[in-house]
């Protein structure tokens, strides 16, 4: 297990630690790898499986076509998907993160009036459960309760992944 100074240290000096490694390769990066992995296969079974082999191949035009219908958007899909996992593979790679440092600006349920560096702000689900949101590089995020605790009206910096442009932790500046 790592120490949280540790782990401060390595942010602080603009790096991913090891142990953050799971932020960016969380369940939406397995899931997309998944998906990618499956949509790539149907995409190649489906129009081998076009073919009669019993009795040679003979495709007509409309076989083919209807092949194509669902291999191509498939392809896609695998080819976006494979994209995204490879950002985030990248940002893992490369270990670096970007900071975003600034006054951050606490609006509760008010919007802001203009651009700041980092905002906090409260908004009521359609349950009427408050929920909080941080925004910074011009992205903003959700903040869940064991996400990182902000501290309004001071310096924080924001650190995020390059690419893939993911909340890693937030720390007083």
């Amino acid at each position: 297990m790592t120490g949280q100074a540790e782990v401060e240290l390595a942010n602080r000096q603009g790096r991913l630690h090891p142990s953050q490694r799971g932020k960016v390769l969380d369940g939406s990066f397995w899931l997309a790898a998944v998906v990618a992995v499956a949509a790539l296969v149907v995409a190649v079974v489906v129009p081998l499986s076009t073919i009669d082999t019993r009795f040679g191949a003979r495709l007509t035009g409309a076989t083919v076509a209807a092949a194509l219908a669902t291999a191509v958007p498939l392809l896609l899909l695998a080819a976006w998907l494979a994209f995204v996992c490879g950002r985030r593979l990248a940002d893992v790679r490369d270990g670096r993160l970007v900071a975003i440092t600034g006054w951050t600006h606490d609006f509760g349920r008010q919007r802001p009036d203009r651009e700041y560096p980092i905002v906090l702000s409260t908004r009521l689900s359609k349950g009427l459960n408050e929920h909080h949101y941080l925004t910074a590089g011009g992205k903003e995020f959700q903040l869940y309760g064991t996400g990182p605790r902000v501290q309004p009206d001071r310096n924080n910096t924001v650190l995020l992944t390059p690419r893939s442009r993911l909340l890693i932790t937030v720390l007083p500046a």
